[in-house]
C-alpha cells in the first residue's frame, strides 16, 4: 500500500479529493521514531501537522522528583502535537513511541491551503481538540477527586465495547496513565477480578456488570 492509499483511509482525510491526497503524499515527509525514542519534548518546538501511520506513541508529563504521567496514547490515524498547528509549535509535554512508529508531517503552509481547499479537515481537528480536552479535563478530575478503584473503572467504561476491554497498552502503561504505581494497579484488579467485576485473560478484560462498574467508576467501589 503507497501512502496515498493509506491516509485516504484515515478519517481526518477522508473526504479530500484524489488530487489532495496526492498532493499531500508528495509533499509530506514521513518520519520513522523507534521504539522508546523521544519524537518531541517540552525543550523542542515543531510547527506543522503531525499524523501517525504506524505504531503507537504516548504524551506525557515528568514530574520535578521523575514521576512519570501518560496523558494519552495516539494510535494510527490520530493527529498529535496539535499545539504545533494552531499556536508557537512549543510543545507542553513529551512524546515518545511505545512502538516502532511512523509519521507523516505536513509542513504549516501546505496544511493551510488543504483547510483553505476542503474546510472538512479543520472541522475534523476542532472535533478531535474538544475530545482530547474533554477527555483531559476527566483525567484531573479523576486524579484529583477519585480513589484508585474509581479511576479505573472510568478508564475501563470509555473503552469498553461488547463488555469486553481489549488493552493495546502495556499494564505497566497503564498505571502510568491512571497516576498509580504498577503494583497498586494488579492489586486494585486483583481485587475487582475478585469481587465479581471482571475477570482478566491475558489483554482482555471482559466487564461482568457494567451498572456496577458505573457505580464503582462514581466513587461506590471497593476499597
Amino acid at each position: 500500500m503507497n501512502l496515498q492509499q493509506e491516509i485516504s483511509e484515515f478519517p481526518i482525510f477522508a473526504k479530500l479529493q484524489e488530487e489532495q491526497l496526492e498532493r499531500i503524499s508528495r509533499h509530506g515527509a514521513v518520519n520513522e521514531i523507534p521504539r522508546k525514542a523521544v519524537f518531541f519534548s517540552e525543550d523542542n518546538s515543531s510547527k506543522g501537522l503531525h499524523i501517525l501511520l504506524s505504531g503507537k506513541v504516548k504524551l506525557f508529563k515528568i514530574s520535578d522528583d521523575g514521576k512519570e504521567q501518560t496523558i494519552f496514547v495516539f494510535g494510527p490515524g490520530e493527529p498529535f502535537c496539535l499545539c504545533s498547528v494552531f499556536s508557537d509549535g512549543v510543545l507542553p509535554a513529551n512524546m515518545s513511541a511505545l512502538e516502532d512508529s511512523r509519521v507523516l508531517y505536513i509542513k504549516p503552509a501546505e496544511y493551510e491551503k488543504l483547510v483553505q481547499e476542503d474546510p472538512t479537515i479543520l472541522m475534523h481537528m476542532m472535533r478531535v481538540m474538544s475530545r482530547r480536552l474533554k477527555d483531559a479535563m476527566e483525567m484531573i478530575d479523576s486524579l484529583s477527586l477519585k480513589q484508585v478503584p474509581s479511576r479505573l473503572a472510568a478508564y475501563f467504561l470509555t473503552r469498553e465495547k461488547n463488555g469486553l476491554v481489549e488493552m493495546d497498552i502495556s499494564y505497566r502503561e497503564l498505571s502510568k496513565i491512571i497516576g498509580i504505581t504498577p503494583e497498586a494497579l494488579s492489586r486494585t484488579m486483583k481485587k475487582m477480578a475478585a469481587g465479581g467485576l471482571i475477570n482478566v485473560e491475558g489483554n482482555e478484560i471482559k466487564i461482568n456488570d457494567l451498572e456496577e462498574l458505573s457505580r464503582c467508576s462514581e466513587g461506590g467501589c471497593l476499597r
